[in-house]
């Protein structure tokens, strides 16, 4: 390599960078903050007195007056108007109307997945079934064909109310109707 005159810039950059003088020293590990135990135990703190206030601490059907083992008084218990008495069953009526017959009817017996099926039935047809009350989810499903001519109705009634009805008319037409009556009021 040739020497260059003082004043004059290098044309290219050296060849090698410059190494560092020192090495940086690695960072002390910072001390975790003690605030978010504090604020947890803060949070918990309140839930357990809103719990309290609202008379969480307390088992149902007991109030503070009440000694254990006593009964609570009338007053403390809800009345029967408060609270009417929900029916042990339901009772579902399926009716099929029409001209002629049936072909045949289909419907649910359980609200689940018990079916009955009659073939060959002289309208106008209808069949009371109880199911279970109380359960979330209760179907209660009425399938009917038609004969070979006229109209055909269908209709289910659950404690006296109409739920579902439909119609179909023509030669073996098909009504179904089905409707999920576990929360039917």
């Amino acid at each position: 390599m040739s020497q260059q005159p003082p004043g004059q810039q290098q044309p290219y950059p050296p060849q090698y960078p410059q190494q560092p003088q020192y090495m940086p020293q690695p960072q002390p590990p910072k001390k975790k903050s003690k605030k978010g135990w504090f604020i947890g135990i803060g949070v918990l703190v309140l839930l357990l007195i809103i719990g309290a206030a609202l008379g969480g601490g307390r088992p149902s059907g007991t109030t503070a007056n009440t000694p254990a083992g006593e009964q609570p008084t009338a007053a403390a218990q809800p009345t029967a108007a408060q609270q009417p008495a929900a029916p042990a069953v339901r009772t579902v009526v399926y009716e099929v109307t029409g001209t002629g017959t049936a072909n045949n009817i289909t419907y649910n017996t359980d609200g689940l997945t018990s079916t009955q099926q009659e073939t060959n039935v002289k309208l106008p047809w209808s069949k009371t079934v109880e199911m279970k009350a109380g359960e979330a989810f209760q179907m209660a499903t009425l399938l009917a064909q038609n004969g070979p001519s006229g109209e055909i109705t269908v209709k289910i009634t659950v404690d006296g109310k109409l739920v579902k009805d439909g119609k179909s008319s023509g030669p073996y037409a098909v009504v179904n109707v089905s409707e999920n009556i576990g929360s039917f009021k």
